[in-house]
């Protein structure tokens, strides 16, 4: 299941261009780009994808970042901000 928060949802509506940064992520996920993150966050997050754990991506910047979150154990993947966290 692929849900976004309210206030991902609202900016997508309300911007055509924050809505194909949001689907480039998406893209950029399912291939296992997992954005802009540390060295050692990416690490964790393909030991995490080969092992079933929980991964937390990162695209964007400033007001446009956006984070993509998937449940250890697949029930979700969430888009958000990262200040809904």
């Amino acid at each position: 299941m692929l849900v976004a928060t309210m206030g991902i949802n609202n900016r997508i509506a309300d911007d055509m261009e924050f809505a194909k940064h949001v689907s480039s992520a998406l893209g950029k996920f399912h291939n296992k780009n997992w954005g802009t993150m540390a060295d050692e966050d990416i690490q964790a997050n393909d030991w995490a994808d080969a092992n079933g754990g929980r991964i937390l991506a990162s695209y964007g910047s400033d007001e446009d970042k956006i984070w993509i979150i998937k449940e250890a154990d697949g029930s979700a993947t969430t888009i958000l901000f990262p200040r809904e966290y």
